[in-house]
């Protein structure tokens, strides 16, 4: 996943480079909030470890 998320937020800085400003926003903007699911996610769960 955070492989993912490097990848996307990558595509938006060439994007907005390129001078393709709607694009890279729209990614940006997917990428945050693909970024705050996996957050909310990760931090909610409980572990599955037993210590």
């Amino acid at each position: 996943m955070i492989s993912l998320l490097f990848a996307l937020m990558t595509i938006a800085i060439v994007l907005a480079w390129r001078d393709h400003w709607r694009l890279s926003y729209v990614v940006f903007a997917i990428t945050l909030a693909m970024s705050i699911y996996w957050l909310d996610f990760h931090a909610t769960s409980p572990l599955t470890i037993k210590l």
